[in-house]
């Protein structure tokens, strides 16, 4: 055996031994490789799983007011926020408008109760007969109606006491007949109709209790559903639901725009986790627990969704550390230190 065959041949059976050692040193490298996380204790709790839909809330009783003639606005009578009488003028319009005939009926209902007066007082004497103090009487009736009727078409009056919720004119301003002009409501119950898809109508029930919560109001009302559309609208597909609220505190009114929130099912004793402490890997959910400072890949099963947490079904017990931060990083025997640790 020559030199050159003898190099060869002990190169042959080095070069095994050397990719066998690299392997077993890049195997132990990962094995041994550490990652820190946080982790959270797994416990059970009671929680309520809630549908959250949106409205704006109404009175009870609510008035719209709207203009019964084309005419300028003269004066507005009350304040948004004050607190109005049955049958109180809100909004007046200008009574020497051109489509108003304000003046014209006023001045024929005056001469007629003039005329009538006198005719009453004659009639008594026994100067006039009854026919003409009945032609008088009608005369007056007929004057007086119109009177009424077109100063309501001039002096817009609210048909329920509350309070004044809205006022969209000002004075000078020139409103369409039909135009909206104000909003009045009576704001110790309020109502709210808010919309639910097909998807969803069949968790809403009537008797069922809702909360309203406001970005802008600290407090949260409760209420009750009242009513549900037996079909859905065609244009939307969608059920109307209506809601009637207790907010005697008054810290909502009429016109805000609220979230409204729906009781569907109350989940005793489960075991609720981040959401993002599960990962999808393989097409299964997967978390990960801490055992003697390893980490355990655990597949799990998976409940309802709570607002950024889920309802775990299986795979997790109760007492387990579950990773809810660095997850992402770790794989099956990856030995993990602990950097923060909160209770479930």
């Amino acid at each position: 055996m020559n030199g050159h065959t003898l190099l060869l041949l002990v190169a042959m059976i080095t070069l095994p031994l050397l990719v066998s050692s690299c392997g077993e040193t890049e195997q132990t490298t990962q094995t041994e490789r550490t990652i820190a996380v946080n982790v959270q204790t797994v416990t059970p709790s009671d929680e309520t799983l809630v549908r959250t839909f949106t409205g704006s809330l109404e009175g009870e009783k609510q008035a719209i007011l709207y203009a019964k003639l084309a005419e300028s606005v003269r004066e507005v009578k009350a304040r948004e926020g004050e607190s109005v009488k049955a049958d109180q003028v809100i909004v007046s319009l200008d009574k020497d408008g051109p489509s108003t005939r304000y003046n014209e009926v006023r001045s024929l209902f005056l001469n007629a109760e003039k005329n009538f007066g006198k005719m009453e007082a004659l009639y008594k004497e026994g100067a006039i007969s009854e026919t003409q103090f009945d032609g008088a009487r009608t005369q007056f009736e007929v004057a007086q109606a119109n009177y009424e009727s077109v100063s309501r078409l001039v002096d817009i009056r609210t048909p329920i006491a509350g309070t004044l919720t809205s006022v969209l004119v000002r004075p000078g301003d020139f409103v369409a007949l039909g135009q909206q002009l104000a909003v009045v409501a009576t704001p110790g119950r309020l109502r709210v109709i808010f919309a639910v898809n097909t998807e969803n109508v069949r968790f809403v029930r009537q008797g069922a209790d809702v909360r309203i919560v406001s970005d802008v109001v600290a407090d949260t009302l409760t209420g009750r559903i009242t009513s549900i559309a037996e079909s859905a609208d065609p244009a939307t597909r969608s059920f109307q639901v209506e809601a009637v609220i207790d907010n005697r505190a008054s810290a909502y009114h009429p016109g805000m725009f609220v979230s409204i929130q729906v009781v569907e099912q109350e989940l005793p004793d489960v075991l609720a986790v981040p959401r993002g402490a599960i990962l999808k890997l393989d097409n299964k959910n997967v978390g990960f627990v801490v055992v003697n400072g390893v980490a355990k890949r655990r597949e799990v099963t998976l409940g309802p969704e709570l607002d950024g947490r889920v309802v775990v079904l299986s795979g997790l017990q109760s007492g387990d550390t579950l990773v809810t931060l660095g997850q992402s990083y770790l794989d099956e025997g990856f030995k993990v230190t602990i950097s923060a640790s909160l209770e479930g």
